[in-house]
């Protein structure tokens, strides 16, 4: 998010717990790999994070408005139920 020119940005401890506590509170299963957080300025400031739902796991990209915008605490959990879809979505293994 840009104030006054500049980007703000998370901590990566703070991004991570941020992510972690909305995995949690969309579905317990959901979980975030903590070596997996970036945040990065450029081409579009936000966070890079692994997420794993069982066996299905992707790298995902949160822009800074959903997850350290002025409304994130409305706005993160919508973005986390969409990616929780998203790895629904995977074939499951075989057995």
């Amino acid at each position: 998010m840009r104030y006054n020119e500049r980007v703000t940005t998370l901590t990566t401890r703070e991004a991570f717990k941020r992510l972690r506590d909305a995995a949690n509170g969309i579905d317990r299963a959901l979980a975030v790999d903590r070596g997996s957080v970036r945040w990065r300025d450029t081409p579009v400031p936000g966070v890079l994070f692994g997420l794993a739902l069982g066996a299905a796991h992707a790298l995902m990209f949160m822009p800074s408005g959903d997850i350290a915008g002025p409304d994130w605490g409305d706005r993160l959990p919508g973005r986390i139920e969409a990616a929780r879809r998203y790895l629904l979505g995977f074939p499951r293994p075989p057995r």
